[in-house]
């Protein structure tokens, strides 16, 4: 008897989906979907709704802290309003798994473009923060 892709009963990956929230005076929401890759990495993905075409620079970031230093994961850019990033490790170069992104204080940062990067358009806590 052979086997075949037919016969693989591949384990279900684990997915983790959170809304967007607009801030105050924008209309920009959308979703972040975190999904389990079986090889230890997580794809993060990012639906914006009735944004605009610029690039939206997009971040994780501890709840805690200064904000101008909190970053925990920079984002591939949202370009016409979807961004996806796999990850496997905070920008300081530790690991992290998807449980450890759902354990995570933080929060998703969209900000409005390149050029005005201090001004978040939308935004929605993850992980202990949820």
């Amino acid at each position: 008897m052979a086997c075949n892709k037919d016969d693989d009963h591949e384990e279900a990956l684990r997915s983790t989906v959170y809304q967007l929230e607009a801030t105050e005076g924008f209309n920009v929401t959308g979703t972040v979907t975190f999904t389990e890759g079986d090889d230890g990495t997580t794809n993060v993905l990012v639906k914006l709704v009735d944004s605009n075409t610029d690039e939206h620079p997009a971040y994780i970031r501890y709840s805690s802290g200064d904000e101008k230093d909190n970053i925990a994961i920079t984002l591939k850019k949202c370009t016409c309003s979807v961004g996806e990033t796999v990850v496997s490790k905070l920008d300081n170069g530790e690991p992290i798994d998807y449980d450890g992104l759902l354990q995570l204080d933080a929060y998703v940062s969209i900000h409005q473009s390149l050029e005005d990067m201090e001004t978040i358009v939308s935004t929605v806590k993850i992980g202990t923060g949820h």
